[in-house]
């Protein structure tokens, strides 16, 4: 008998019994609300630790049901370009794949209707503080009617380098797949953007899984025995039609780690949206 090959058998059995059990506990007590206890964690982390995923942030228990939420992108075209940007200046454009592609001066920029990129290059830039060129950024978002609202800002300074993230949010939920993002080296700047222009919630709302129950479904999935370290499990929006400008977004819990990969499990029906 092939014993390695029977233990990773009993493993896989044993994982998936206890996902069925969860998922009965679950679906028994579903119309009443409740915390899983110490025991309960435990258990949890002790199913994912035997699958070689490792558990480095605190599981939220806190949850309420949730609508779908309509979302409609922000445009980035031709005219967008022109109007706010080239103002009657010489400048070049071509095609590249799905992107029209800009040349003025020193700089390019990037659209493909949904999203935007920005590049100028610049020894101006050399010289300026970490304060001097955060303000920068700022000015250049103020600037050219980039400006939102509804995000969370994040700022990473490393060397000469700094970076500025903006990450669309509504009544306090993510909405992943809208952000902005500027930063500035020793001799340049980069701007991409891409955001939901409109946001609007369904009447409708609807119990959302338990996280615990999100984790559990990474060990369908994990194949491998490299050790998976989970960073943040987070409950928000998804919105998986990369080249649509409008649909609807569902409830998700996002499951980051260690090594910034994204697992995105539907918070309705528990399947995976999208993986990495």
């Amino acid at each position: 008998m092939n014993w390695s090959k029977a233990k990773t058998v009993r493993i896989i059995t044993f994982a998936i019994l206890n996902v069925l059990l969860y998922l009965t506990i679950a679906k028994m007590n579903k119309p009443e609300p409740h915390l899983l206890s110490e025991s309960d964690l435990h258990s949890l982390k002790k199913v994912l630790s035997q699958n070689n995923i490792i558990l480095e942030t605190t599981i939220p228990q806190k949850k309420e049901p949730m609508p779908l939420i309509k979302v409609t992108r922000e445009i980035f075209d031709e005219d967008f370009v022109l109007e706010n940007f080239i103002k009657g200046q010489e400048y070049g454009k071509y095609k590249e794949n799905k992107y029209t592609i800009f040349k003025f001066g020193n700089k390019i920029i990037k659209v493909d209707g949904i999203s935007f990129y920005y590049f100028e290059e610049s020894d101006k830039f050399k010289d300026m503080s970490s304060s001097q060129k955060e303000e920068y950024i700022q000015d250049f978002i103020n600037s050219y009617q980039l400006k939102e609202i509804d995000g969370q800002v994040k700022k990473i300074t490393q060397g000469k380098k700094v970076e500025v993230n903006y990450f669309q949010t509504y009544k306090d939920y993510f909405i992943d797949g809208g952000w902005m993002e500027g930063k500035i080296g020793e001799k340049s700047f980069e701007f991409s953007k891409s955001w939901f222009d409109s946001v609007e919630m369904e009447r409708v709302k609807k119990d959302v899984i338990d996280a615990a129950y999100a984790l559990l479904k990474l060990v369908e999935i994990k194949t491998d025995t490299k050790p998976m370290v989970i960073k943040e499990i987070k409950l928000g929006y998804y919105f998986n039609w990369s080249n649509a400008t409008k649909g609807e977004a569902v409830p998700v819990w996002r499951i980051t780690t260690e090594e910034g990969d994204k697992y995105y499990v539907n918070a309705y029906t528990g399947n995976f949206e999208e993986g990495k």
